[in-house]
């Protein structure tokens, strides 16, 4: 549906369904529960296209691969822990590093200005 963002839920428990209920409340959200475990994980969310994929940190899905965030940069990765109140959020940047200077400045100053040449977003 045009102008909303997708939001892929994997898992079914408790928590993580609770956080969708929520999340289905905001009508500029589009909510899609899918099974973590599917065989063809990676060809659902090519084929949703989400802007964040939301699971359970106690049981993470296993096929989830870094190639994702390759082919969708700006995808948010929330790994949410029910033990806590704490959230992981990944997020795929890509940076023009061309020296190892430039890449320890990435690594020691990660909320530093990237824009600067050779460390492009």
């Amino acid at each position: 549906m045009p102008g909303k963002n997708c939001v892929l839920i994997l898992g079914r428990s408790l928590y993580v369904t609770s956080l969708a209920s929520c999340l289905a409340l905001n009508k500029a959200l589009q909510v899609i529960y899918i099974d973590p475990q599917c065989i063809n994980l990676l060809q659902q969310i090519e084929a949703f296209v989400p802007h964040a994929i939301l699971f359970d940190l106690t049981d993470p899905p296993s096929n989830l691969e870094i190639s994702v965030l390759r082919k969708q940069p700006d995808l948010l990765l929330i790994g949410v822990d029910p033990s806590s109140d704490e959230v992981l959020v990944i997020r795929g940047q890509r940076n023009n590093v061309v020296t190892t200077d430039e890449l320890n400045q990435l690594i020691t100053n990660p909320e530093e200005d990237q824009s600067q040449p050779g460390l492009n977003v």
